[in-house]
C-alpha cells in the first residue's frame, strides 16, 4: 500500500504536470497527502482543489521538505486491509455459474500476503511517467521473489523538465570532497545505457519510495538538513541499519530541480533566502561528518578543508566571487557547530554492515579529479564558438535526441567519430601538418645536451635556479651587483615549472614549437576577420614561415620566437578592447582589455618593442574613439599602464629609448636591405629574401582598392607602417625581427580582407587586366610562403642554434672553480684586435639571463683597465690585478685573433695550458680566492677563506688587528658581516670590492647579503599584482541557465533568456506541427494559460452504485460535470476481477464540450501506458490540442 507525500513550496508553475503524473499513474497510489510550505502563489489552492481540502497540510514557509515529509507522513493514516476489503480473501461465489466455489475457502485469508506500508515522496517540480509506481513496485516484487526482503528505498530514473532525453541522476553518491557524485556525464542522453537494476548509495527524494516502517525507524529525515543532501543522509543510514537502496531505471521521473537551478527561492534555511551553493556545501559537510567511520574521519576532514580551498580559488579565479564565498560560509558553519556534529553521530548508532559493503558505492579514486577538470574545462569554453562545438566531445552533440519519446530512438553510431571529427577541423590539423614540417627542419636540434648559440645562452638545470635569478636581490654574475632582473626569467621559470621543472624542455617549447604555435594561434585570432577557413589557414601558414619567425628559431632569439606564439592573440585582443570588432559601435569590455594587457605584459618583458608599437597604435584608437574618449582612455591607461607597473623596476630602466633591446645575448644587428624589409624580412641566420613574400605585400595593396571594409584595411595599414618604421630604426642598431612581425602580421591581415570574396568581384567584372594581375597576386601569395617553407623545411632550422654541452669551459676548469675558493674563469673573444669583448664567469660558465644582468649592472671600469692592460701586451705581470677578482684562469674562445694568443703567452704570471679545438686556456701563477683576509699593511701574502657562491659560514684564526677580509664582489649596501655574532665594520676596498675590518680575535665569520625589505615586499606585490591581472584577463566561469527550464513557459512563441539551442529547437518543431494541424482542424474553443488539475477519485467511496452530480473542476472557462454513471449491482461478495480504481478510463479533459461518461468496467491492463511515446507536435505551455489523444504528461486521455 502506497502512501504519496507531494511537498509544494511556491511550485505553481510545475504542478499541474507533477499533480497530472500523481494521479495518472497506471497503479495508483491508495493515498495521496500535500503539504504546502507557506507557499506565495497558488500551489496550496492546485493540490486543495486536486486532493481535497482534507488531503492538504499548511505548514509555516521556513519548514524544511524532510520536515513537511515527516508532518505529512504522521497525518496520513494507515490504511489496513479493512479499509481496503479487495485485499482479502475473495468470496467463493461466482456470479457466471451462480455457483460457490470451494477453493476459494483453501486461500489464506491475505492472498497476497500482509500489505506493506511504502510512502512515495514527490517533489513539486517533479513529474512521474504513467508507470513509475508500478515500475518501483515490481522491482520490489522482483527482490522479495528472490528473497530478499531487505530493499528499504527504491529509487526512479530522473530526466530533464523539457529535453526527456537528458540524464539527470541514476543513482546517487558523494565523494570525500562533499561533491555529488552521479556518475553521468555533462548532458548525456539516455540511450538506456543505464538500465540495470542495481544497489546505490543513494537516490534522490523526487520519486524516493521508502518503506514506511523504515523511514519511522530511522526517525525521518535529519532535520539539520532542511533542504539538500537529506536524500544521501537518509539512504545512507538506510544502508548502516542494513538495508539495501536500489534504483529503478524503468521508472522515469521527470524533474525541474527549481532550487539547486535558482528558479525559486531557498528560504527554509535562516532568516532569508539563502544561496543554493550554500546549503548544498553545508549539507555536503554535515553528512559526511556525520555519516563516516571513525577512522577516517581526519582524512574526510582534510579533503573537505583542502577542497573547499582549491574550489574557492577556482571560483574566484572564474569570477564567481559569490560562489566562493558560499562555499567558505558552507564550511565554517558546519565547522564552527561541533555540538551538532557530534550530536549526529551519536545518533547514528553503530553500522550493521561491513565497511567493505559500502566502498563499492562511492566514487572511484580520482574520478572526481577528472570530473573537475571537464567542469572548468566546459566553463571556460566559448560555447558559441562553431569549431569548438561542432562536435561537442563527450558531453554535447555527439548523440542528440529528437523529441519523439522511446519509439524515437534513432541512433547511428559511427566508428572513429572522434577521430573523424578531429580530422574535419582546419586547426588541429593545420598544428599537426606544422609541427611535423617544424620537427623535420630542427631534425639537428633534437637530441641531447642544451639548446644554445646565438643570442641564446644554456639554461639552468631546473626551473628552481631560474626563479633564483629573478628573485634574489643579489646576483653573482661577473663582478655581482644588484640589478632587476629581467621578468622574462619569471615566465620561463613558471613554464617550466608546470613542464615539470624541466628548464631545457621549456626552452624547446617556446624555440622548437614556436612556428607550428604560431601558426596555431594566428589561426584561432583570423575567426573574426574572415570565415572562410581555407583564408584562415592561408594567413596562419604564412605567418608561421614568416622570416622573423624562422630567424628567431635559427638566431636563438627566445623573445621574439615568444613574441611570434602571443602576437596574434594579443593582436585580436587589442581589436576586442578598442571595440573596432563591433560594428555596431558597441564599446570593448573590460575582460578584453585586460586580456590584451596581459599579453602585452608578456611579450613586453620578452620584446619591449612591442610597447612603443601599442602606443602608437592606442594613440590611433584614441583618435577614432574620440567622441568617447573618457571610457577609451581608461582602457588606454589600463593596457600601456600595466606592463609597466608590473613589470617595474625593469620596465623603467627602459624609458626613453631602451625598447629596441631583445631577451638574450647581443648577438648583432641586422643587415637586411630596404627591400628585405619591405618584404617583412629583418635579415640574418634562418632568413630569406623579402622578394619571396612580396606577394603578401601585393596582396595587402590590391585590399585597399576594396570598397567593403575599408575601415579594417586602413587600420591594418596603420599597424603596418608603425611596424615597418619601427623595423627601419630597428635595422643597424639592434635585429629588426620583432618589428617585422608586427608588419607582416598586419600585412596578413589587410590581404585576409581584401581577399575574403575576391573570386566573386573579380567574376562579376569583364575580362580584362583585373584577372591576370589578382592571378598573379594569388599565385604569388600562395607560391612564396609555399617555397620558403620548403626550403626551411630541407636547409634545416639550426644555425648559431645547436645542441651542446652546457659547460663552456673545460670540465676540470668547471670543476676547480666550484671549490672553497670560488675561482673565477676570464674568457675573451673577439673578432679583430681593435675590440676585445670578455665575460667573467663562475662554475661551468654563463647561463639563461646572466648576460641580461651583466648588462643590468653595468661594467666595472677597473676590470675594463686590467682586460686593456692584458692584451695590449704592456709586458707587466697582471697576476695580482687578476687575483683581486679571483680570476684563477683566462680563455680565449675560437675565432679570436691569433695575436691575443701571442699576448697572452709573453705576459708575466700566466701559464698556457692547452689549446684545443682553437680555444686556449692560461692558468694565473698565484692563488686567488672569492674571499681573502689582508693585512693592515696591504702588504704580505693574503689568506684565503673558504666560501660559497653568495655567502660565507667558516671559522678564522686569530691575527694581527686592523686586517680587512675582502670580498671579490662589488660594494653594496646588502652585505653584512659577524664574527662570533658581532657585526662587523664594512668598508669598500680597492674603490669597488666589499670589505670588512676584522679585530686581532678569531672566530665563526658569518657574511650574508640581506635583501632590502623594499625588494622582498616589491616580489610580492609583483605576484599579486601578476596572479591579479591573469585572473581578470580570464573568461568568467560560464554560469549557462539548463534548456529543461525556460524562463517564460506561457509565452512559447518567444525566445526565451537563457533557453538552449536544443529547447528552441524542440519548441519550433512543435510549434511547426501545431500551425499544420490547425490548418485542416477545427480551433479549439479559448482556453485559460495554465491547465487543469485532475480531480482525485474518492476512494473512500469508490463502491458506491454511482457517482451523483460528480464535477471535476473547471477547464478553459468551460464545466465538466460527469453523467450518473451506474455501475454493476453487488458488492463484496464478488469474486475479485480487478482492481476497482482501473475501472473506467478517467477524462478530465473532455474536450469538444462533451461529457466524459464510463461506459464500462476495465480490468486492469499492466501494459498499459508502456507504449505511448511522446509526441512530437508536445506543447510545452501544457494544453490538448484538437483530436489529439495525448496529455501533456504523455498519457492517453
Amino acid at each position: 500500500m502506497v502512501t504519496a507525500v507531494l511537498v509544494t513550496h511556491d511550485g505553481a508553475r510545475w504542478l499541474p504536470e507533477a499533480l497530472s503524473g500523481l494521479l495518472g499513474q497506471d497503479r495508483p497510489v491508495q493515498s495521496a497527502v500535500a503539504a504546502d510550505t507557506g507557499s506565495a502563489d497558488a500551489s496550496a489552492q492546485l493540490v486543495t482543489e486536486a486532493l481535497g481540502a482534507d488531503q492538504v497540510l499548511h505548514l509555516a514557509r521556513r519548514t524544511g521538505f524532510g520536515q513537511a515529509v515527516e508532518e505529512a507522513s504522521r497525518t496520513a493514516p494507515v490504511l489496513t486491509p479493512d479499509e481496503l476489503p479487495y485485499l482479502k480473501r475473495p468470496s467463493g461465489w461466482d456470479p457466471v455459474t451462480r455457483s460457490w466455489r470451494d477453493d476459494a475457502y483453501d486461500m489464506p485469508e491475505f492472498p497476497h500476503g500482509e500489505p506493506v506500508q511504502w510512502l512515495w515522496l514527490l517533489h513539486d517540480d517533479c513529474a512521474p511517467e504513467p508507470d513509475a509506481l508500478a515500475q518501483l513496485l515490481r522491482v520490489v516484487d522482483n527482490e522479495l521473489e528472490l528473497g530478499r526482503d531487505d530493499v528499504a528505498v527504491v529509487g526512479p530514473k530522473l530526466r530533464g523538465w523539457y529535453d526527456r532525453r537528458q540524464l539527470l541522476e541514476v543513482g546517487v553518491s558523494i565523494a570525500n570532497s562533499g561533491r555529488r557524485w552521479t556518475g553521468l556525464d555533462r548532458r548525456e542522453q539516455d540511450q538506456g545505457q543505464h538500465d540495470h537494476v542495481r544497489t546505490v548509495l543513494s537516490v534522490s527524494t523526487a520519486g524516493m519510495l521508502i518503506r514506511r516502517d523504515v523511514f519511522e525507524q530511522l526517525g525521518g529525515f535529519d532535520r539539520r538538513l532542511p533542504l539538500m543532501r537529506d536524500d544521501v543522509d537518509l539512504c545512507w543510514r538506510a544502508h548502516l541499519a542494513g538495508h539495501r537502496v536500489l534504483v529503478a531505471p524503468e521508472a522515469v521521473v521527470r524533474h525541474a530541480e527549481a532550487a539547486s537551478r535558482e528558479r525559486r527561492a531557498v528560504d527554509c534555511v535562516g532568516r532569508t533566502a539563502a544561496s543554493p551553493h550554500k546549503v548544498d556545501k553545508a549539507g555536503a559537510v554535515y553528512t559526511l561528518l556525520v555519516n563516516a567511520r571513525t577512522a577516517v574521519l581526519p582524512w574526510v576532514l582534510l579533503r573537505l578543508v583542502l577542497g573547499t580551498v582549491l574550489r574557492t580559488l577556482a571560483y574566484l579565479v572564474g569570477k564567481v566571487p559569490g560562489q566562493a564565498l558560499d562555499e567558505i560560509r558552507g564550511l565554517l558553519g558546519t565547522l564552527l557547530r561541533p555540538e551538532r556534529i557530534i550530536a549526529g553521530r551519536r545518533g547514528r548508532g553503530s553500522p550493521q554492515i561491513d565497511k567493505e559493503e559500502l566502498r563499492a558505492l562511492f566514487p572511484p579514486p580520482g574520478a572526481t579529479i577528472r570530473a573537475t577538470v571537464e567542469q572548468a574545462a566546459a566553463s571556460f569554453v566559448d560555447h558559441s564558438d562553431p569549431e569548438v562545438t561542432s562536435g561537442a566531445g563527450r558531453h554535447g552533440g555527439g548523440i542528440e535526441s529528437g523529441p519523439g519519446g522511446d519509439d524515437a530512438d534513432f541512433l547511428e553510431i559511427e566508428q572513429f567519430a572522434r577521430l573523424k571529427r578531429i580530422a574535419r577541423k582546419p586547426g588541429p590539423m593545420l598544428f599537426l601538418v606544422l609541427l611535423l614540417v617544424s620537427l623535420a627542419a630542427c631534425r639537428s636540434l633534437l637530441g641531447t645536451g642544451a639548446l644554445a648559440g646565438g643570442a641564446l645562452l644554456p639554461a639552468p638545470a631546473d626551473a628552481s635556479e631560474l626563479w633564483s635569478h629573478y628573485l634574489d636581490a643579489w646576483h653573482p654574475v661577473g663582478t655581482g651587483g644588484i640589478p632587476s632582473a629581467p621578468p622574462y626569467l619569471a615566465v620561463v621559470a613558471a613554464l617550466a615549472t608546470l613542464l615539470f621543472g624541466s628548464t631545457g624542455l621549456a626552452i624547446t617549447v617556446l624555440l622548437v614549437c614556436s612556428v607550428p604555435l604560431a601558426g596555431l594561434t594566428a589561426y584561432f585570432a583570423s575567426r573574426p576577420l574572415v570565415e572562410s577557413r581555407l583564408l584562415r589557414a592561408w594567413a596562419a601558414v604564412v605567418y608561421a614561415f614568416l622570416p622573423a619567425a624562422t630567424g628567431a628559431l635559427a638566431g636563438g632569439r627566445l623573445g621574439t620566437a615568444v613574441l611570434a606564439v602571443l602576437l596574434p592573440l594579443a593582436a585580436r585582443a587589442g581589436v576586442a578592447a578598442s571595440g573596432l570588432a563591433h560594428s555596431s559601435g558597441a564599446r570593448g569590455s573590460w575582460r578584453a582589455t585586460w586580456a590584451y594587457a596581459l599579453l602585452l605584459t608578456i611579450t613586453t618583458a620578452f620584446t619591449p618593442i612591442v610597447w612603443p608599437v601599442a602606443l602608437l597604435l592606442g594613440v590611433a584608437v584614441l583618435a577614432v574613439r574620440r567622441a568617447e574618449i573618457t571610457a577609451y582612455g581608461l582602457r588606454f591607461l589600463a593596457q600601456l599602464g600595466t606592463p609597466l607597473l608590473v613589470l617595474a623596476p625593469w620596465s623603467l630602466s627602459l624609458l626613453p629609448f631602451g625598447f629596441f633591446g631583445e631577451a638574450g645575448l647581443d648577438y648583432g644587428p641586422s643587415a637586411a636591405s630596404a627591400l628585405d624589409l619591405l618584404g617583412a624580412s629583418p635579415g640574418g641566420p634562418g632568413t630569406v629574401s623579402g622578394l619571396m613574400l612580396i606577394g603578401i605585400v601585393l596582396a595587402a595593396l590590391a585590399a585597399l582598392l576594396r570598397s567593403e571594409r575599408q575601415f579594417g584595411i586602413w587600420a591594418s595599414w596603420t599597424a603596418a607602417l608603425v611596424g615597418l618604421v619601427l623595423a627601419v630604426l630597428s635595422n643597424g642598431s639592434t635585429w629588426a625581427g620583432p618589428a617585422t612581425l608586427v608588419y607582416g602580421l598586419a600585412l596578413l591581415c589587410a590581404a585576409l580582407l581584401g581577399a575574403d570574396g575576391a573570386r566573386s568581384r573579380v567574376a562579376e567584372q569583364s575580362f580584362g587586366w583585373r584577372q591576370p594581375v589578382a592571378a598573379l597576386i594569388a599565385f604569388a601569395a600562395a607560391a612564396g610562403p609555399l617555397l620558403v617553407a620548403a626550403g626551411w623545411m630541407i636547409r634545416g632550422a639550426d644555425g648559431p642554434l645547436e645542441r651542446q654541452d652546457p659547460v663552456q669551459v673545460p670540465a676540470f676548469v668547471a670543476e676547480d672553480t666550484d671549490t672553497r675558493d670560488q675561482a673565477r674563469t676570464l674568457v675573451l673573444d673577439s673578432d679583430s684586435t681593435a675590440r676585445v669583448a670578455y665575460t667573467l664567469v663562475r662554475g661551468s660558465g654563463a647561463r639563461l639571463g646572466d648576460a641580461d644582468l651583466a648588462a643590468a649592472a653595468g661594467g666595472n671600469a677597473v676590470l675594463d683597465k686590467v682586460v686593456a692592460n692584458l692584451v695590449a701586451g704592456s709586458g707587466a705581470d697582471q697576476s695580482d690585478q687578476l687575483g683581486k677578482f679571483a680570476v684563477r684562469y683566462v680563455l680565449v674562445h675560437k675565432g679570436t685573433p691569433r695575436q691575443v694568443s701571442r699576448v697572452l703567452d709573453a705576459t708575466p704570471g700566466l701559464n698556457r695550458l692547452s689549446q684545443q679545438g682553437g680555444s686556449a686556456l692560461w692558468r694565473v701563477k698565484r692563488e686567488v680566492a672569492r674571499a681573502t683576509i689582508t693585512p693592515a699593511s696591504g702588504t704580505g701574502e693574503a689568506v684565503a677563506v673558504a666560501a660559497q657562491r653568495v655567502e660565507i659560514h667558516t671559522r678564522i684564526p686569530a691575527g694581527a688587528d686592523g686586517r680587512v677580509l675582502r670580498l671579490a664582489d662589488t660594494a653594496a649596501e646588502g652585505w653584512n658581516a659577524t664574527l662570533d655574532g658581532r657585526p662587523l665594520t664594512r668598508t669598500t676596498v680597492d674603490g669597488w670590492a666589499q670589505g670588512f675590518r676584522l679585530p686581532a680575535a678569531g672566530g665563526r665569520l658569518d657574511v650574508t647579503y640581506d635583501a632590502p625589505f623594499t625588494h622582498t615586499a616589491w616580489m610580492w606585490a609583483q605576484g599579486l599584482l601578476a596572479v591579479v591581472l591573469v585572473v581578470l584577463a580570464l573568461p568568467g566561469r560560464r554560469r549557462v541557465v539548463d534548456d529543461d527550464l525556460p524562463d517564460e513557459p506561457d509565452v512559447p512563441a518567444q525566445a526565451e533568456a537563457g533557453e538552449g539551442r536544443r529547447a528552441r529547437r524542440l519548441r519550433a518543431q512543435a510549434e511547426e506541427a501545431d500551425q499544420s494541424d490547425a490548418r485542416d482542424e477545427p480551433q479549439p474553443p479559448a482556453q485559460e494559460d495554465a491547465p487543469a488539475v485532475p480531480q482525485q477519485p474518492s476512494y473512500a467511496e469508490w463502491d458506491q452504485n454511482q457517482y451523483a452530480g460528480a464535477d471535476y473542476g473547471g477547464y478553459g472557462g468551460q464545466q465538466y460535470a460527469g453523467d450518473q454513471q451506474q455501475y454493476p449491482a453487488g458488492g463484496y461478495d464478488q469474486t475479485y476481477q480487478a482492481d476497482p480504481y482501473q475501472g473506467g478510463q478517467y477524462d478530465p479533459y473532455a474536450y469538444d464540450g462533451s461529457q466524459g461518461t464510463y461506459e464500462q468496467q476495465q480490468p486492469y491492463d499492466p501494459a498499459y501506458g508502456q507504449q505511448q511515446g511522446y509526441d512530437p507536435r508536445y506543447d510545452r505551455s501544457g494544453q490538448p490540442h484538437p483530436n489529439n489523444p495525448e496529455r501533456p504528461d504523455g498519457s492517453q486521455q
